[in-house]
């Protein structure tokens, strides 16, 4: 009996914990608040003003274009990446206590729809978590997106005006590639041909050789050919090429791709890691570029290089 009576009461005790946050709801005021911290209809955004202490960025919409300051076309996908995260960011925890801007940048960021002003916040970061805080709000709240852990928000909510401009390096369809050529650090250089009907070949410069395709992997192949679309670089650096194609063993670049259109189009590139500090590490997620003729080299996100710096043996069937 004793027994019986005390899982009554855990049952009751269970039951009135599940009333109590049934009818207060804890949670509403985060999601009232993420409510309010959601851009709503984001095609109606005509304009945006981004600023911090270093730059200020305003984009402006003519018709479909996005335009920098009104007058030079923007690069439509950082744009929509922005609108995009404007509309999805979620609310994952209150900050305790009070706001410390010491190490952080705080960025203004206004949405306007005409003239009128139809979300602000300001966008904080330390570098490795980001908050928002809405104007006159003494809440700070950390936000991410959505399934994208890895995403940098800072960068989508960049107020640097280069972010925006068109970076295009390289925009060719698979059907419009004629030849891959790729030497990956030490690895034997390789080349994929590729004639107009779409029949692709497989050769060893060095050994003026043809690997049979039969003993490649198709998937893998074509996936190499659709890689070259829409490849963009960060910025131009002050970093002479010459500087990184000496003749030393610590000049020696990563990789060197090849790649020719049916219309002519040649694209060099020469990869070398990217150094933050003298001595330091090379950075994880970018890498320097000698691109074509360009006096300066580029810095280009490792998300478009990766898959292109492979070794030959990774297109071979399995069981080759």
């Amino acid at each position: 009996m004793k027994r019986r009576g005390t899982i009554g009461i855990i049952v009751s005790v269970m039951l009135i914990i599940a009333l109590v946050l049934v009818f207060t709801d804890p949670w509403s005021t985060l999601r009232r608040d993420n409510r309010q911290l959601l851009l709503n209809h984001p095609s109606e955004v005509d304009r945006l003003f981004l600023a911090d202490g270093y730059d200020t960025t305003l984009l402006v919409r003519q018709d479909t274009a996005w335009l920098l300051s009104g007058r030079e076309v923007a690069n439509p996908v950082a744009v929509e990446n922005l609108l995009f995260a404007a509309e999805r960011i979620r609310i994952s925890s209150i900050l305790s206590g009070e706001f410390d801007p010491e190490g952080k940048t705080v960025r203004r960021i206004r949405f306007y729809n005409g003239n009128e002003v139809v979300l602000e916040y300001d966008f904080i970061t330390d570098g490795t978590r980001y908050l928002v805080r809405p104007p006159g709000s003494d809440r700070s709240y950390y936000v991410s997106l959505s399934g994208y852990p890895g995403l940098d928000l800072d960068r989508v909510f960049s107020s640097e005006p280069n972010h925006y401009r068109e970076h295009l390096l390289i925009d060719l369809l698979p059907s419009e590639i004629s030849l891959i050529e790729v030497e990956a650090g030490d690895g034997e250089p390789f080349r994929f041909t590729q004639d107009p009907g779409g029949d692709i070949r497989c050769l060893l410069p060095e050994s003026d050789s043809v690997i049979p395709f039969s003993r490649l992997d198709t998937l893998a192949v074509r996936l190499l050919f659709s890689y070259f679309t829409h490849i963009r670089y960060e910025r131009v650096t002050e970093i002479p090429v010459s500087r990184l194609t000496g003749s030393g063993p610590e000049t020696a670049p990563l990789a060197r791709l090849r790649v020719e259109s049916r219309r002519g189009e040649k694209h060099i590139l020469r990869i070398y890691p990217l150094y933050r500090d003298q001595g330091g590490k090379p950075d994880m997620f970018r890498a320097l570029v000698a691109y074509n003729d360009r006096p300066e080299a580029l810095v280009v996100n490792y998300i478009y290089l990766d898959v292109l710096m492979r070794d030959l043996s990774l297109y071979f069937a399995k069981g080759e």
